[in-house]
């Protein structure tokens, strides 16, 4: 029963529920605004936010395996629930509030199949061009559609409706509703990269505002109170035209809701070295939508800024979503009056910097510079989501992403990495010298392809292999296929295979397969090709496996000798002071170092910037991490009490061990006990 019933607890000890406590008032100062700007994008009355965030959190975090994943109302999902809602009903309207109902117990219905068929994997299928797309066109929508709201003008219909309406209408805006909507917007822009709650805080001075200087007088639209007390049971109407029609609404929910979850789950799984059940939490999230959508709420999904904020005020369990959850009730309960002189062009200003949140600009350009038909599968998804609606662009994007690799996996990459005695500048990285001596006779070509051999690419494999053998300038003796990134062959490919060998023997050339799996053993075992090619012409890999000669790996202290930095503008961080100590070996070398040095390698020397979930960003390049904090400590707290070894400058042992118990994984625990146990360790 433990196995379905509170596996996130397991283990949880009575010191966490202070950090769980204080993580659950960040995230709920967090989650309050965007719950009442998500319940507007909807479509519903704001208290409907608050009951997305009321009993389902709990719920989850009752069934739910992960300890760290927060859920609530989401922008992304809460536009799909709009668009879905939207086919079958006016916004406003009973049928509109009844079809939001259906949606969410269809999306739950299919999130618990998901999950008990062990479909988490479906998450891998939706790429990450797709996903910024998608979320970048949410962002514009509700850029563009809460604009005429944070203007005072009364607009509705589709985003180019709502456009050439405010063009139409300039001369109606509404200066007061500009002037709270610019102090939401202000206060949000300079607050957001402080601790302090930014949405919360705004829509509290425009509430200040307001029922200070009597605003309705000046044509102000207000929230007023919200209906006091919980939420009661709701269930939905429905016939079979209804469900099919809301279909395939839920089920774009249900894959949002999939991939966003899944990407903050295994992000903090990873940096806390928890266990991953994925389908159990599918399964969670599925009865925590249900239970949202019969309490008068919409979809729920993970969310990735409030998961973050928990996980840095130090929350260690589900029992911040439990906390979380018991304070919003007590809003309802008893606050719904602070609610009177909120401006509803206030929330509008939260939702539209949400929208901004949403478009990755950073993730964009990388995406551009590293792969330009990627970036343009994602560019479809935007404007088509933003032109289109949610529903239909997302499809495109997905169709086209699709039709890109299959085109991809119809003609993989090849190469030759070795004719006519000659190798390619990238075998000559993999096959070592005596090998390249014994293994080069005039005769042999070596010919790689980057994909599995199938009915849709064999003809272009024989077709490109022949083509080698032809413009060779010496006589092809014997063809080796490296097959290290064939993982698996069909039938098709198997019988164009025996054919291509007939052919090649009458030339009296041999072929063979190098590199080959265990796996792609198997299907040569049972397709008979291991009897057509005969064993001897099989082998496991290109050549004896390289091993390292004697003094090749560089010492961390020779890594960042070779930087020639001054010792005032580094210190090395993390594994690199274990190596120096002698406690264990690591393989990259990582530094913090000051804004000069990173910008210096960023932009003269071309370092690759990468930016990881937190915002964090670090140069990587050929072993060496460059960064300008650690753990929130920047170079100058580094410096401190740093150490010199061999003229290099290395972080004390006692931050060391501050920053390994902060991280918390097993191996940070462990190289804890070997600094503790070590001579070094009680020196420093």
């Amino acid at each position: 029963m433990s196995r379905f019933f509170l596996p996130s607890f397991e283990g949880y000890k009575r010191r966490y529920v202070k950090s769980d406590l204080l993580a659950a008032l960040v995230v709920t100062a967090i989650a309050v605004p965007e719950s009442l700007g998500f319940a507007a994008i909807v479509g519903l009355p704001p208290q409907a936010g608050l009951y997305s965030a009321l009993f389902a959190p709990i719920v989850f975090a009752i069934f739910a395996h992960t300890r760290r994943l927060v859920v609530g109302a989401d922008s992304a999902t809460a536009a799909l629930v709009a668009s879905g809602a939207g086919l079958v009903a006016a916004a406003g309207s009973p049928d509109y509030t009844n079809a939001i109902v259906l949606l969410g117990l269809l999306t739950a219905v299919l999130l618990i199949l998901m999950g008990v068929s062990k479909l988490g994997f479906l998450a891998d299928l939706i790429s990450r061009p797709v996903l910024v797309g998608f979320l970048a066109g949410v962002g514009v929508q509700l850029i563009l559609g809460k604009l005429p709201e944070m203007l005072g003008i009364e607009q509705s219909g589709n985003l180019l409706q709502k456009i050439t309406g405010i063009i139409a209408h300039a001369g109606a805006i509404n200066t007061m509703t500009v002037t709270i909507s610019v102090l939401v917007v202000g206060l949000i822009l300079i607050l957001r990269h402080t601790r302090y709650p930014a949405e919360l805080l705004a829509l509290v001075a425009a509430t200040i505002l307001s029922s200070s200087f009597a605003v309705t007088a000046y044509g102000v639209k207000l929230v007023g109170a919200l209906p006091a007390g919980l939420p009661t049971l709701t269930v939905p109407q429905f016939t079979p035209g209804l469900v099919m029609t809301l279909f395939p609404a839920a089920l774009a929910i249900a894959l949002v809701i999939l991939a966003q979850s899944s990407a903050v789950i295994r992000s903090q799984a990873a940096e806390h070295d928890d266990k991953i059940r994925l389908n159990t939490d599918l399964v969670s999230l599925g009865f925590a939508n249900a239970v949202s959508a019969l309490t008068r709420g919409f979809a729920i999904n993970g969310s990735p800024p409030r998961s973050q904020a928990a996980d840095m005020a130090g929350g260690k369990t589900q029992l911040v979503n439990v906390y979380m959850s018991i304070m919003i009730g007590l809003l309802l309960l008893f606050g719904s009056t602070l609610f009177v002189h909120m401006p509803v062009a206030a929330l509008a200003s939260v939702v539209c910097m949400v929208g901004f949140h949403l478009i990755r600009v950073q993730e964009l350009v990388y995406i551009w510079r590293a792969h330009r038909t990627e970036f343009f599968i994602a560019m479809i998804a935007l404007v088509g989501v933003a032109l289109l609606g949610v529903q239909q662009g997302v499809l495109i994007a997905v169709i086209v992403s699709l039709m890109e690799r299959l085109s991809r996996q119809y003609r993989p990459k090849d190469d030759i990495l070795l004719r006519d005695g000659k190798l390619s500048d990238w075998a000559q990285q993999r096959i070592d010298s005596h090998h390249r001596f014994r293994s080069s006779p005039d005769g042999l070509l070596v010919y790689s392809f980057d994909g599995s051999l199938f009915f849709e690419n064999i003809s272009y494999f024989v077709s490109r292999l022949k083509a080698a053998i032809r413009t060779a300038k010496e006589p092809v003796r014997q063809v080796i296929v490296d097959a290290g990134a064939i993982e698996s062959i069909d039938y098709t490919a198997v019988e164009a295979m025996k054919q291509l060998h007939r052919h090649l023997g009458i030339d009296n050339i041999t072929l063979g397969f190098a590199h080959v799996s265990p796996q792609l053993r198997t299907q040569f075992d049972e397709y008979g090709m291991t009897n057509l090619l005969g064993k001897e012409q099989i082998f496991p890999t290109l050549n004896a496996a390289i091993e390292a000669h004697p003094g090749a790996t560089r010492s961390v202290v020779e890594m960042v000798k070779r930087l020639e930095l001054n010792s005032d503008h580094y210190v090395v961080i993390g594994g690199g002071v274990m190596e120096v100590l002698g406690l264990r070996t690591t393989r990259d070398t990582d530094l913090v170092v000051n804004d000069d040095i990173y910008r210096f390698y960023r932009d003269e020397k071309g370092w690759k910037e990468y930016v990881q979930d937190n915002g964090k960003k670090i140069l990587s390049h050929n072993g060496y991490n460059l960064m300008r904090s650690w753990m929130g400590r920047d170079l100058k707290a580094l410096r401190k009490d740093a150490f010199q070894k061999d003229d290099v400058s290395f972080m004390s042992v006692k931050q060391l061990i501050e920053c390994k118990h902060h991280l918390g994984r097993k191996k940070d625990f462990a190289d804890i006990e070997l600094l503790n146990s070590s001579h070094h360790g009680r020196e420093r």
